[in-house]
């Protein structure tokens, strides 16, 4: 009994020490010489897709053309790092992949991400306009 309370306190304090912000991707209780580093991932819940081009602008890069892309919110990529990378989006059990080809403005301060209509139609209706909770990682 004893030794099974021990390692199920154990445990959580492991987790606890070593989880990960979504938004930083740094450790809450780890010095920075064990941080991951930020552009390890970012996984988000509880965030909307939209899937209309407004307040979005190209990447400083030239991507590939594909009609299954995606802007992610400016303030995470200021200097478009990462820009042309996959970016795994999943809403209600079904899973995209998709381009990061464009910051997303209008997302700013936010985890929200713009699709195309074509990503975004593979996920839900074109007429629901926005959809929630989106989980995306890249």
């Amino acid at each position: 009994m004893f030794s099974r309370l021990f390692l199920l306190g154990f445990l959580s304090t492991a987790a606890n020490l070593i989880s990960v912000n979504a938004y930083t991707g740094r450790g809450k209780h780890l010095p920075s010489s064990m941080q991951l580093p930020l552009s390890v991932a970012y996984i988000h819940s509880r965030d909307l897709a939209t899937w209309d081009s407004l307040g979005t602008t190209p990447c400083p890069v030239q991507c590939p053309t594909t009609d299954y892309r995606v802007a992610l919110p400016v303030d995470m990529f200021p200097n478009g790092e990462n820009c042309c990378s996959t970016v795994h989006v999943s809403y209600q059990g079904t899973n995209i992949d998709v381009t990061f080809t464009d910051l997303f403005l209008a997302g700013e301060g936010s985890f929200n991400i713009s699709l195309s209509h074509q990503a975004f139609a593979e996920l839900a209706p074109l007429e629901l306009g926005q959809i929630s909770p989106v989980v995306w990682n890249i």
